[in-house]
């Protein structure tokens, strides 16, 4: 191949259009999300009196290998990858059930802690560069030396059900193979014929054996994510620009592959994700709603301090989800044995091909740094600019800092990429849970006597009545003692309960990709992985930042109102108190770069970060970490939350993220930007999104992508680590709310996703309206 410039072809892709293959599968993907397919057969238990005394982590692994015996298998029509969640021509859809494998009496013993057969937390990301290098050949010889030298029953019983499980993936390529073959026999045009067979030989070689071309790569890295989700592993895919890279450079290098190949390949890739992808009114009728409603009502009814979180969900909250599924990838960063700029034409292919299909999977993120070139910064603004806020953006320098503050080395923290919804993780090599913080409830429980106030709940011990509260610190001390509460018990929470995880959830294929388990001779559910991350997400911080400064100035230096008389207005919802609502609503906010609310945002964030380093320093058998976040659920947690000092009713949404509150960003993006880049973002190295969005008017033609560039420079140069952009406005989402069929690929940002305007919820789509008429925009 002669000498190609990445520059040159990143300019002129992106006026490019798709191929006929791509925009025909483009089309049938969108078709495809209206049809209400069959569910496939739940398979087999796995039970019987010959399996019933083998250890739990054996019958999972036996369970995972019976469903990848009968899940179906399939290709779609003009597709060259094979591997379906949901079979188009067949009409079935498959699921994530497994074949029974604990007894009633193990999944009790699982439930006194929390978990169940599905406890799989999800937000994991494999080791796809081992997959490609080793392949199950090479990974089984690693856990058959292990088993060798074996001493313990556990470590014997783990590596058994690593062979059994990999043995069931290759079982599940060979099945596609046998599909193919007989495919390929039936098909009369010999171009199509022609495909199948060699799709057959790539899945003949791979997954078992190493990949040896970039199209063997891909179906390899695509077969293990597909079976990992159908047994119940909804995980994210890592930097694979940087494992796919090297196996498209040789191919190039040998002439084996044209550019213009390669890139339909990275589309067919790319597209996979979305192949399972359902219109919401579709996946509703599928669905007991009421059932659905009940549960999530009982499950608020019966939170505990350390669930997942305080959040209020509803059906809305599990429909406007359909179609999230942690498949995020990352691409771009620099390299962690060098830090040098790991741009490559893999980055520029599969950041084009997201712009090309405008769907939402994968969930898409650039890494940003000062030596990312301009043509990929253009390529990203103008991919922006198709809205739906992806790409997501990271800077380099801001999470690695944040990562080597706590303990990980630099050459670790340099490979970081993200999953679930944006937390940044270390992939391949990280056993990652997390209990939400919901600051804002701190907050309220200060003011509160440690109850809620939508249900009255006593949920942390009782500080004191408010007017015991005679200055500022006192209250900040009430504040930051209630966010010490949660995350030390948080903490303790998951040190004592993590490892029994494997009682009844043990997950001995993702074990098998992961960096450690192998290695140690334990599942990562027994502690296994190379990094156990346990960590907090702060929920609601704007407006905790926004009511600390609001009582400071009102109550404590201008004297309006009492302590006493501010919890009694908030305790009614501010009924007969709008004068005073609006004095609390008019004073400084976190977002409009005003020194007043920054100063506290500065120290609550510190403060915050303070604690948590004090519980990484005290459990050896984990790592902690902070992030702030609301991912999706701003309205959930809202919900959930009484009024607050802010002037925020209660029961209203929170603002997503570490996003200003509603009407705070009064210095428009600038404003917003310079108050973000002062929290204290090198010490969140989970990560603290903030979202932002602008007008499709002011980021029309080239001046618009300069002005998107130039904002990412801003971001960067600042010190901030997570932005994303929302590119839309009001007018367009509500023409889209009267005409939805004119906005098929009209997509907005859901705090850690992206989800099809048109198929959201109405309550879902008047919170989008509403933040953009707001100024948000």
């Amino acid at each position: 191949m002669k000498t190609f410039d990445i520059e040159q072809y990143s300019r002129r892709i992106v006026e490019s259009k798709p191929s006929q293959r791509v925009s025909w599968l483009i089309d049938a993907t969108r078709e495809n999300m209206l049809v209400k397919n069959e569910k496939a057969p739940d398979p087999p238990s796995v039970l019987n009196e010959k399996t019933g005394k083998l250890p739990v982590i054996i019958r999972k692994a036996m369970a995972e290998r019976a469903k990848l015996s009968c899940a179906p298998v399939g290709i779609w029509d003009k597709q060259v990858f094979a591997g379906c969640f949901t079979l188009r021509e067949e009409r079935i859809v498959n699921t994530y059930a497994l074949p029974e494998f604990a007894y009633p009496e193990e999944q009790k013993e699982g439930e006194k802690y929390g978990f169940g057969i599905y406890s799989m937390f999800g937000h994991i990301s494999p080791d796809y560069k081992r997959l490609l290098k080793l392949g199950t050949d090479g990974i089984r010889k690693m856990a058959a030396e292990q088993l060798k030298t074996a001493e313990d029953e556990t470590a014997r019983a783990f590596l058994q059900a690593v062979l059994i499980s990999l043995e069931g993936l290759e079982i599940y390529a060979s099945r596609h193979v046998d599909m193919l073959l007989a495919k390929s026999e039936a098909e009369e045009d010999p171009v199509r014929r022609q495909e199948l067979l060699r799709t057959a030989a790539a899945l003949g070689r791979v997954p078992r054996y190493p990949a040896s071309s970039f199209f063997e790569a891909c179906q390899s890295a695509w077969l293990l994510h597909l079976a990992l989700q159908l047994t119940d592993n909804y995980l994210a895919l890592g930097r694979p620009d940087q494992y796919l890279y090297p196996y498209l450079e040789k191919d190039l290098k040998e002439n084996r592959i044209t550019v213009e190949e390669a890139q339909e390949l990275t589309d067919l890739y790319m597209l996979k994700f979305n192949e399972r992808s359902q219109d919401n009114e579709v996946a509703a009728e599928m669905m007991d709603l009421e059932m659905e409603q009940q549960k999530q009502e009982k499950k608020w009814e019966e939170r505990k301090l350390y669930d997942i979180g305080q959040q209020r969900y509803n059906v809305r909250d599990t429909i406007d989800a359909i179609n999230h599924w942690n498949q995020n990838v990352m691409i771009g960063g620099c390299i962690p044995e060098t830090g040098e700029d790991a741009t490559n034409l893999m980055t520029v292919m599969m950041l084009e091909s997201f712009r090309r299909m405008r769907m939402t999977n994968p969930v898409l993120s650039v890494r940003l740094s000062g030596q990312t070139p301009d043509y990929l910064k253009r390529q990203t603004a103008i991919t922006l600019k198709t809205g739906g806020g992806l790409p997501a953006l990271y800077n380099d320098e801001t999470v690695i800092k944040g990562y080597q503050k706590f303990g990980v080395d630099l050459e670790d923290a340099r490979d970081y990429a993200n999953n679930g919804c944006w937390e940044c993780i270390l992939p391949g090599k990280t056993d990652f849970y997390f209990i939400k913080l919901n600051a804002l409830k701190c907050m309220e429980w200060a003011l509160n006597h440690g109850r809620c106030h939508i249900d009255g709940k006593q949920e942390v011990p009782d500080q004191g009545d408010v007017s015991e509260i005679t200055d500022f610190e006192a209250l900040y001390k009430r504040v930051l003692d209630n966010f010490k509460i949660v995350m030390e018990g948080a903490a303790a929470h998951m040190v004592e309960t993590q490892h029994l995880r494997s009682i009844v959830a043990p997950v001995p294929l993702l074990s098998a990709f992961l960096e450690g388990p192998v290695e140690k001779g334990k599942d990562m559910t027994q502690m296994g992985a190379r990094f156990i991350l346990g960590g907090t997400i702060a929920e609601g911080i704007s407006h905790v930042i926004d009511s600390l400064c609001a009582i400071r100035r009102v109550v404590f230096q201008e004297k309006y109102c009492t302590m006493t008389e501010l919890a009694d207005a908030i305790d009614h919802n501010f009924e007969g108190n709008e004068k005073l609502r609006n004095k609390l609503d008019s004073c400084p906010k976190y977002g409009a770069n005003e020194e007043e609310a920054d100063e506290i945002g500065v120290r609550l964030t510190h403060d915050y970060a303070e604690l948590m380093m004090e519980i990484d320093g005290k459990y050896p058998e984990m790592k902690f970490m902070p992030g702030i976040g609301t991912f999706s659920w701003y309205i959930a947690v809202g919900n959930g939350t009484g009024a607050s000092a802010d002037g925020r009713l209660a029961a209203e949404p929170v603002a997503s993220n570490f996003s200003p509150s509603k009407g705070a960003m009064t210095k428009g993006i600038t404003g917003a930007l310079l108050s973000f880049s002062k929290m204290n973002l090198d010490v969140m190295p989970l990560g603290s999104p903030l979202d932002l969005g602008m007008a499709g008017q002011y980021v029309q033609g080239e001046e618009g992508t300069k002005r998107l560039v130039g904002l990412m420079d801003t971001f960067t140069q600042l010190g901030g680590n997570l932005l994303t952009i929302s590119v839309a406005d009001s007018e367009t989402l509500r023409d889209a709310q009267k005409h939805p069929e004119n906005y098929k690929d009209l997509r907005v940002r859901m705090g850690g996703w992206s989800a099809y305007f048109t198929m959201l919820s109405k309550e879902q789509q008047e919170h989008h309206i509403k933040k953009s008429e707001s100024g948000f925009f």
